[in-house]
């Protein structure tokens, strides 16, 4: 691939991209982030989390044999319940979910109009593609290598 052909295909990448910004899940993406940042509840709970979970960390380095462990797991627990319970958090969560879905499809739609073979790499199970099958023996014990 010559230098012009790349040059083409990198300006066509930033038409895509400019769509993608367009798009409601990723609008909605970029206005719950905004809440959430805004919003000093959801703010001081991720804090408190944050805090917890590395004071957690420290503990279990040791295992469960460090006095403090159980206590720290069930606050730490806590912590994370009373976080995604958060209307905010919540709301966050679920936009980042759609626009996920979104960049996992356009991916999965240009990695397969390249190649049938190609392997997609995708959080979502549905889009998972070549990274499939086998035992990583090749083949020899007799089952399927192809996805």
């Amino acid at each position: 691939m010559n230098t012009t052909e790349t040059i083409e295909i990198l300006d066509q990448i930033d038409v895509i991209i400019d769509k993608i910004k367009q798009s409601e899940p990723y609008v909605n993406f970029v206005k719950q982030s905004i809440i959430l940042e805004q919003d000093k509840n959801a703010q001081s709970l991720i804090i408190a989390f944050n805090r917890l979970k590395e004071d957690f960390e420290e503990v279990s380095r040791f295992g469960k044999y460090h006095p403090d462990f159980s206590e720290k797991r069930r606050a730490l627990n806590k912590a994370k319940k009373t976080l995604d319970m958060n209307e905010s958090v919540i709301e966050f969560r679920r936009a980042e979910f759609q626009l996920q879905t979104m960049l996992d499809t356009v991916l999965y739609e240009a990695g397969i109009g390249i190649s049938q073979h190609v392997n997609i790499v995708s959080s979502n199970p549905l889009f998972a593609v070549g990274s499939g099958g086998g035992c990583s023996t090749g083949g020899s014990c007799g089952c399927s290598t192809a996805s």
